[in-house]
């Protein structure tokens, strides 16, 4: 069986089964209808579940692109470099940009031009 990441088509056939358990329960009049409430709260729980998962990948993946994903510097002027993300200025040959925390890919500026100068 092949699983699916339609999580949106699961919740809304796990509501669909929600409304048919509760309909379930109302008829059942002989006091037994305990297994159908439940049937009613495991399906509650499922779809908060399911919800919660669905929002906790979505967050997993934006935190993945933004800072394990790299973009290459911009190189504006001769020793001024910015990152691509928040156009703020970048330090020389850091991994992660201090202002947005964007990893940063210096492979597109020449190796002369990424040497850090030193003081006298």
């Amino acid at each position: 069986m092949k699983k699916s990441k339609n999580y949106q088509k699961i919740i809304s056939q796990l509501e669909d089964l929600y409304v048919h358990v509760s309909d379930m329960a109302k008829i059942d009049d002989d006091g037994s209808n305990s297994v159908w409430i439940k049937d009613k709260k495991a399906l509650q729980e499922a779809i908060g579940i399911i919800d919660d998962y669905e929002k906790a990948t979505e967050q997993a993946s934006l935190l993945v692109q933004r800072y394990e994903v790299g973009a290459s510097v911009v190189h504006r002027d001769m020793d001024i470099y910015v990152c691509p993300n928040c156009g703020r200025r970048a330090k020389l040959n850091h991994a992660y940009c201090h202002w947005c925390g964007k990893k940063l890919l210096w492979n597109s500026i020449p190796a002369s031009h990424r040497k850090v100068k030193k003081k006298k």
